[in-house]
């Protein structure tokens, strides 16, 4: 649930600190921490300006939120700064080159295929695939389209463009609002919109004035565990990356649904790994602003994924796999793809 965001109820434990990935991984030499950027620079608003250079290396996984006894929404306050200050000629040059591909082609990425479309009008369900799965890993989109014609009409509308959420978190307003209004009008009509990347799902609920699902929560709410007939291809050992989206914005039910599916699979071995809900460093902008820093964070997943000893690591979340693939060392399968191939 939104709160309104007050910093006099920070009481300046450092749980936030201790608990951000970033700070973590690379102390607070390179990032000042949630606190700095979210309660104190909030109440030197004059001063906001001089934290161009640092804002941008939170990588948005709303972990400081999560374990802040005062409920206190840093993030959201993050968000706020960077909308504030927003420059396009003083933007990080990764966040300047997505801004040019949305300028392009309405894409975060640059366009390498052809725009998904598919399905009849009057389809039970609207697959939007946003940029990373449309582009980048179309087998990603591939595999939602196979799971949900199991069970359901599928259509994609040609002409869908990035949900925005990208633009959000470099603060660019202007241009996520002409986004949020091109895909609205192919929104028009009954379908449950479902889509395969978490940020694209609390996106389009926060800003759009629509629902969506994520393919996960469709799954298990609108078409039940039990019509989900999987066989059994060997034992295959899997560790679960549990994306920040999906866990902190999305909901917590939502990995509870990603598990539940898994130990329904015949065949199917779920390991533990340390930390799974730890961020990789895909999300929030960090990975097009500070590429170093978003692989640090891939790579401690990944070391932490490999000693668990699973064969491959799901990740329910195109940014994630993205991320972690370029970290390397050990196999990652998004985790609809996964399941797709199961049916």
């Amino acid at each position: 649930m939104t709160r309104p965001f007050n910093a006099d109820r920070c009481i300046k434990c450092g749980a936030c600190m201790r608990a951000c990935p970033v700070v973590q991984e690379e102390t607070t030499s390179m990032f000042d921490g949630p606190r700095s950027l979210a309660v104190d620079s909030s109440r030197f608003s004059h001063e906001v300006n001089s934290l161009r250079d640092n804002i941008f290396a939170c990588s948005m996984c709303w972990k400081c939120a999560d374990v802040c006894p005062s409920r206190v929404e840093m993030p959201r306050a993050i968000l706020r700064a960077r909308a504030d200050m927003f420059d396009r000629n003083a933007a990080l040059p990764g966040h300047t080159k997505m801004m040019q591909n949305i300028d392009v082609d309405g894409l975060s990425v640059r366009r390498e295929l052809d725009s998904l479309s598919l399905g009849v009008e009057k389809a039970s369900v609207l697959y939007f695939p946003g940029c990373i799965a449309g582009q980048k890993f179309r087998n990603i989109a591939d595999g939602v389209v196979r799971t949900l014609l199991q069970n359901a009409t599928v259509r994609t509308p040609s002409g869908l463009v990035c949900c925005g959420s990208p633009l959000e978190k470099v603060g660019d307003r202007v241009r996520m609002e002409a986004l949020r209004k091109r895909n609205l009008k192919l929104f028009e009509g009954r379908s449950q919109i479902v889509t395969s990347c978490p940020g694209c799902t609390s996106h389009i609920n926060d800003q759009y004035g629509v629902e969506a699902l994520h393919i996960v929560e469709y799954l298990v709410e609108s078409v039940g565990l039990a019509k989900l007939k999987f066989r059994n291809h060997g034992v295959v050992r899997v560790v679960l990356h549990e994306p920040c989206h999906l866990k902190r914005t999305v909901g917590p039910h939502a990995i509870d649904y990603c598990y539940d599916i898994l130990q329904s699979m015949p065949g199917i071995r779920v390991l533990d790994m340390a930390e799974p809900d730890r961020c990789c460093g895909g999300g929030g902008g960090l990975l097009s602003g500070y590429p170093d820093v978003a692989m640090d964070l891939a790579r401690t997943k990944i070391e932490d994924a490999a000693a668990s000893g699973a064969d491959v690591v799901l990740a329910p979340c195109p940014f994630c796999v993205l991320n972690l693939k370029q970290a390397g060392g050990m196999d990652v399968m998004d985790l609809t793809e996964f399941i797709s191939f199961r049916f």
